[in-house]
């Protein structure tokens, strides 16, 4: 068999990324030649590390890639999501906002992670005008679903709030597996308090699902 040629090696590590095989995806990784190193393995690299949940070596691999491309919104992006699993949200949204500077076209992750980052500020029209933005890009994904019915939720919408986590329950498996888990069922609990006594919720609060919880 030949060997794969340098120009192979990196889609094959981002297909083994996106199958969760991550002891292929190092191998491959590792077998890069220096002058193949370039911005995609950087972003390859800092993925599988965060991917693999080893977060003080995804922080360091992290920080070395942002030194390397400091105007890459994707690492960025992903900068902030290991400073937000490291209850530093100061920073994680300033590591979003710098994703949202930086990137040439709006990912929606990054909208979202801005719209996550205006809630648990008080900035609710801000989160709103994020989230609006994320839409435009696509269907809003489960994280972007949960995020949304925390809105209406601060906002005291009741009946939308029921709408959009009917949404969330017709993909309940993926909720309950997924890193959200925690959110998921606080989200059901202040909602089925609020259309249980809806007197005492008829107005916006600062009420919030997102603390603990991942970006």
């Amino acid at each position: 068999m030949p060997p794969i040629s340098e120009s192979k090696k990196l889609p094959i590590v981002q297909a083994h990324l996106l199958l969760g095989q991550w002891g292929l995806a190092k191998k491959k990784l590792d077998q890069v030649e220096a002058s193949y190193q370039g911005l995609d393995y950087w972003r390859l690299l800092s993925l599988y590390w965060l991917s693999i949940e080893d977060y003080s070596k995804a922080l360091l691999v992290h920080e070395d890639a942002l030194q390397r491309y400091p105007d890459d919104d994707f690492i960025w992006n992903n900068y902030g999501v290991l400073l937000g699993l490291r209850n530093r949200w100061g920073e994680a949204c300033a590591a979003f906002e710098k994703a949202g500077e930086k990137g040439s076209l709006k990912r929606q992750s990054v909208q979202i992670n801005l719209s996550r980052c205006a809630i648990r500020q008080n900035q609710v029209n801000l989160a709103e005008i994020y989230l609006k933005q994320a839409k435009e890009i696509a269907d809003l994904p489960l994280i972007g679903l949960m995020t949304e019915l925390n809105l209406v939720l601060i906002q005291g919408s009741n009946d939308k709030a029921r709408l959009i986590f009917n949404n969330i329950q017709a993909d309940k498996e993926t909720a309950r597996g997924s890193v959200h888990f925690d959110e998921y069922n606080c989200l059901s609990r202040h909602l089925i308090a609020r259309e249980t006594d809806p007197t005492l919720y008829s107005s916006a609060s600062n009420f919030t699902c997102l603390n603990g919880s991942r970006y």
